[in-house]
């Protein structure tokens, strides 16, 4: 048994260790970050063909307003209807009288009033005008259409299918608002009509709606959370991939895959140990290996990429599945032409080569994985830049393979981020260059810097100019051991 006085002293971390510590805290920042861009507002408005844009961007008055208010409560159908036409219009980009109107005055008693009546037609537009209160960028707006929710949840079984489809829109549009409106819907019966209405409707586009509904409920982890999950069924939701490939119905299984994204960032190690046994992850794969549907490729990437953040073992079963690197090579290889879709791979890849070095050697031997890496350094804006260099960065560091990158192509990119003014690239190009002199043998790493116009200086300028003391120190430590060398050469 070694001496317990030895557990007194602090261990000194090495420089690889500082390294790949920082390497977790930044991957943790971009998580966060990811994570709020993620899980915002995700809504579908339903616009009208007519006005012009002048029409549109007319300025109602009190006087219009008190109008609309008089139509919509009026005992003529057709006054109710020309009410209900001009709000649903008006609503795509409310002005500052008709927000009044919403969130302080009879706008929305108005419209419950409408929805819980026997006239189809008059129930169709007033679930129009809700979706699109639903969807307003303002809270404050958005949260007056949750008034509707006890109404609209019992139209999701209709005998119409329209008003099945609106109603299914509405109450999607509602969840997106926040956790607060999910647990009042939760509260009202939502989910479980919702799933139901999913599960059993036949036509493609309600189906989807719904799905689309289903996914905003899936939002962030809740009182219901642990339900929502079991109500999904794992293993049906293979089936369910299966059923909307077989009827060609694109739409719907992007929304599945969405729902699949939610619950997979918000689920816990369990979860997604769940979620790779049912064999979800490889019925995406399955579905999407020629997919050029952005609209699809993005949640499915963003689901795999939940997974790739996981323990190492969810790390290794995924990179181990058929398909999967192939999808990641095909999404940054530039062949889909989204920036949205290769920034998510570029997320899914960076958390691959954080895991093992197995995984690390696996990216490695994907053909062109590297090269298109390499590529997106050289020829993409920083956003894009800054995502393919964590991969290779963590290539070098967690998979000790900094000798078989193209140190030339890199190391002038890689000084080009030090002279930044973002602090994560400028950390970045930092880790690199330390990388190379630590891992190169001999010379190499500051022959490699000494071939850069520029390159010394700017980790001179570096020192003189940061505010972060432990990038100065590590910039320093670089400068004394570039030149130090060269010193004791002499």
């Amino acid at each position: 048994m070694p001496p317990r006085f030895k557990e007194l002293y602090k261990h000194v971390p090495s420089a690889r260790e500082v390294r790949q510590r920082r390497l977790l805290q930044d991957a943790q920042l971009r998580r966060l970050h990811r994570e709020q861009a993620f899980m915002g507002k995700r809504v579908r408005y339903r616009t009208t063909p007519q006005e012009s844009e002048t029409e549109t961007e007319y300025e109602f008055t009190q006087t219009d307003t008190e109008k609309l208010a008089e139509g919509l409560e009026s005992a003529d159908h057709e006054q109710r209807m020309e009410a209900l036409g001009t709000l649903s219009s008006k609503l795509e980009q409310p002005s500052e009288e008709l927000r009044r109107f919403i969130v302080d005055g009879r706008c929305m008693e108005l419209l419950t009033a409408v929805i819980s009546g026997t006239d189809s037609d008059e129930t169709m537009q007033s679930l129009w005008c809700v979706t699109n209160v639903a969807a307003n960028e303002s809270s404050q707006v958005a949260g007056r259409a949750l008034d509707t929710a006890p109404y609209v949840v019992p139209l999701l079984t209709s005998s119409n299918v329209e008003i099945r489809n609106q109603a299914a829109w509405a109450l999607g549009n509602m969840a997106a608002e926040g956790d607060g409106a999910r647990n009042q819907l939760q509260a009202n019966g939502a989910l479980d009509a919702l799933v139901h209405l999913a599960d059993c409707e036949t036509d493609p586009e309600v189906q989807q709606t719904a799905w689309f509904a289903v996914s905003n409920m899936a939002r962030t982890p809740s009182a219901y959370f642990d339900s929502l999950f079991d109500k999904m069924q794992l293993p049906q939701l293979v089936a369910r991939q299966a059923k909307a490939l077989a009827e060609d119905n694109t739409g719907c299984l992007a929304e599945l895959a969405w729902v699949s994204a939610y619950l997979t960032a918000a689920g816990s190690t369990d979860k997604i140990d769940q979620f790779l046994e049912a064999g979800a992850a490889d019925a995406f794969l399955k579905r999407t290996a020629a997919a050029a549907d952005v609209a699809l490729l993005i949640p499915v990437i963003r689901t795999l990429g939940n997974i790739a953040a996981g323990t190492d073992t969810q790390t290794h079963q995924l990179v181990s599945k058929p398909g999967f690197l192939d999808l990641v090579a095909r999404c940054i290889g530039a062949s889909t032409g989204s920036r949205a879709v290769e920034k998510e791979a570029l997320w899914v890849l960076s958390n691959v080569t954080a895991g093992s070095k197995e995984d690390v050697d696996a990216v490695m031997g994907h053909a062109h994985m590297v090269e298109s890496l390499v590529r997106i350094v050289e020829t993409q804006t920083f956003d894009i830049k800054k995502e393919a260099a964590f991969s290779l960065l963590n290539i070098a560091l967690v998979g000790e393979r900094v000798g078989d990158l193209p140190n030339k192509r890199l190391v002038s990119e890689f000084v080009d981020f030090v002279r930044s003014q973002d602090e994560q690239l400028v950390r970045l190009g930092v880790q690199f260059i330390a990388v190379l002199f630590a891992q190169l043998p001999g010379r190499q790493g500051p022959d490699l810097l000494c071939g850069v116009a520029g390159g010394i200086d700017a980790l001179e300028n570096l020192v003189a100019v940061t505010d972060s003391d432990e990038t100065r120190s590590a910039a320093s430590a670089l400068i004394d051991s570039y030149y130090g060398d060269d010193a004791d050469a002499e």
